[in-house]
């Protein structure tokens, strides 16, 4: 699936908004998405969360903890035309805190469902061609 399609497949069904795998290296560029890529120090609850609010711009009172996540996931504003697509790149060989990581998923999941009810397109894509991490074994594939 190329991001063109994945963006308007995401944009014409919001219940196909969620969270995906993709390789390293797969593009995103389209017109119709608004990526926010993370640049997580570490994959761990400090890390996400941390890089969670740089990346979507949370407010100075952003408390970095999954509530404080929570509450500023619900909040965001874009236009309704777009895709909004948040890019988690894990890394070979990086160490990762697989429990915060499944809590990371289950936010970003229910943020994604949240907003597919308000009629919005909000995407998870962890970019990792990592096959170690079991809480990403059952994520769909964008190949």
């Amino acid at each position: 699936m190329t991001p063109q399609q994945f963006a308007e497949q995401a944009l014409a069904d919001r219940s196909r908004c969620g969270i995906y795998r993709c390789m390293p290296g797969w593009p995103g560029e389209t017109p119709e998405t608004l990526w926010r890529p993370l640049a997580p120090q570490s994959i761990d609850r400090e890390g996400l969360l941390a890089a969670l609010g740089q990346a979507l711009d949370f407010p100075d009172y952003y408390g970095q903890n999954w509530d404080a996540a929570w509450d500023c996931l619900t909040e965001l504003d874009w236009p309704a035309d777009r895709l909004l697509a948040v890019r988690l790149p894990i890394v070979a060989g990086s160490d990762v805190d697989e429990a915060a990581l499944e809590t990371f998923l289950e936010l970003l999941a229910d943020a994604c469902q949240h907003w597919a009810e308000q009629d919005r397109a909000l995407c998870l894509l962890v970019e990792t061609a990592r096959e170690d991490i079991g809480c990403l074994g059952a994520l769909p594939v964008l190949a």
